[in-house]
């Protein structure tokens, strides 16, 4: 009877093994069609406890940026990109972008979205065509046909520059009256962007979220204020910094992280591929430990402020291809799935690095830019997508070069389990699930593959007593099972 189940085991495992390795063993870049070699499989298992919830995944945390003035008209007309927001389930967006809110004016636009302020006395870089831009009633119309909430930033940098704080004032004010005016039912609004970089002490950034809020909350009392600071640098204080605002505001609702693996301004990271797979975890750990700090901080400080990362992204790694950009994207996912992270925003869609934009566009930064597709990275989003509003529940994992998070969903009924190996070996995982009230069950594996699409392969019913998955190297995986 041993001697059947260990034949059971080995058969499942050769099963699996020829699914995984199908999409994902590497020649040169491309997928190799035969049959793999087969890895041992680990001593060690993966154990989940379903009983053990942890608490519930944001529904927010695949959200995106459109920076106004990348954005033209002619782009947007392309039904791959609202189809694509939809399989990634992006529920949040934020406009007019990061930086560029410091110099925009909602209601007088000039389509330049970095350094050019319409407020400077000797302004003369004029204005470009309305086709080149994403204006405020387009973005809303866009978020209504994804199903996605509006995000809207107040420019709090024009004022104190020009020394025109009452001008600004009213600015913040028509803006929320227009949407109100509008029906555009915008719950989230985000108070500058990046202010320790344009002059703004903690203090002093403090004071302008209470003020602005202030007066937004006069129009409309039901929105969410959301500000931003840093973890890092290190060696700048930053986490500390970041504390020190949330603990001052009186209006705050949600403190957001601006974070870029691969740039040299914020927490420190490696430079390369290589780099990337000795983190164990992303940072070494630091998102996780932070945020655990964060908000142990707010519990003594009896604040109810939340943690978001609304300006997470991707640097210029060097050599790196999209596909791997795409494994740098999943690992960070990962970190902000299994915390308390409550919104985030991938930085970024259409703009920055080439290799980390979601649109691959051709002609691009005119009115006459267009789709060539949707890049390999978008399937790293549609992948993870479906953890949102699920339950986390606990997964203890001893082995080294993998990482995830498991889930199950509000009806108790399925369970996702999302791994990613930085291993350069595929290895076979037992994986132990207590407390589940099922003792066979359909399980499938969806790969994001190195040839960057997404290979889905059913393993059939399976006894989870005897489940053993191929997790591939240098893939990021989801295992579904109900």
């Amino acid at each position: 009877m041993i001697k059947n189940k260990l034949i059971k085991v080995k058969l499942l495992c050769l099963s699996i093994t020829a699914i995984t390795s199908f999409a994902c063993n590497q020649n040169n870049g491309l997928s190799e069609f035969n049959a793999p070699d087969k890895p041992e499989v680990t001593k060690d298992s993966l154990k989940i406890d379903v009983a053990n919830i942890k608490w519930q995944i944001s529904e927010y945390l695949t959200g995106s940026h459109f920076v106004y003035a990348n954005e033209p008209d002619n782009l947007y007309k392309d039904s791959r990109i609202s189809d694509w927001m939809e399989r990634s389930k992006v529920k949040v967006i934020r406009w007019p972008g990061g930086t560029a809110v410091q110099n925009y004016h909602w209601d007088k636009l000039n389509g330049i979205a970095f350094d050019c302020d319409t407020w400077e006395p000797d302004y003369n870089s004029g204005y470009k065509d309305p086709a080149n831009y994403m204006d405020l009633d387009e973005f809303i119309a866009f978020c209504r046909k994804v199903g996605a909430e509006p995000m809207v930033g107040i420019n709090i940098k024009s004022g104190k520059k020009y020394n025109k704080p009452a001008l600004a004032e009213d600015e913040a004010r028509r803006l929320i009256l227009h949407c109100k005016d509008s029906d555009y039912n915008v719950k989230y609004w985000y108070i500058g962007n990046e202010a320790y970089a344009t002059g703004f002490g903690v203090k002093e950034y403090a004071t302008y979220i209470d003020k602005y809020a202030s007066i937004l909350k006069s129009v409309n009392p039901n929105i969410t204020i959301i500000a931003d600071w840093k973890f890092g640098p290190q060696a700048k204080n930053r986490f500390n910094e970041l504390i020190q605002v949330a603990k001052a505001s009186e209006q705050l609702d949600i403190i957001e992280v601006h974070e870029k693996w691969a740039e040299g301004w914020g927490l420190i990271s490696g430079e390369n591929m290589e780099d990337w797979q000795k983190e164990s975890p992303l940072y070494d750990g630091l998102l996780s430990s932070y945020t655990e700090k964060f908000y142990a901080e707010m519990d003594k400080a009896g604040k109810k402020v939340k943690l978001a990362m609304n300006e997470w992204g991707i640097g210029n790694i060097k050599e790196a291809t999209p596909f791997e950009n795409g494994l740098v994207a999943a690992d960070y996912l990962i970190e902000i799935f299994r915390n308390k992270i409550v919104m985030a925003c991938y930085w970024n869609l259409n703009m920055g690095n080439i290799n980390s934009r979601i649109l691959k566009v051709e002609n691009y930064g005119t009115a006459n830019a267009s789709l060539t597709e949707i890049s390999v990275i978008g399937n790293v989003f549609s992948l993870i997508a479906p953890a949102q509003g699920n339950f986390l529940i606990n997964l203890e994992n001893p082995i080294q070069g993998i990482h995830g998070f498991a889930t199950i969903n509000a009806a108790k009924k399925t369970v996702e389990i999302y791994l990613l190996n930085k291993n350069s070996d595929d290895i076979n995982i037992p994986i132990q699930i207590s407390n589940y009230n099922i003792e066979q069950g359909n399980v499938k594996q969806s790969t994001y593959s190195q040839l960057g699409n997404i290979i889905e392969k059913p393993y059939g019913n399976v006894k989870l007593k005897e489940l053993i998955v191929s997790v591939p190297k240098m893939c990021f995986t989801r295992i579904t099972i109900n």
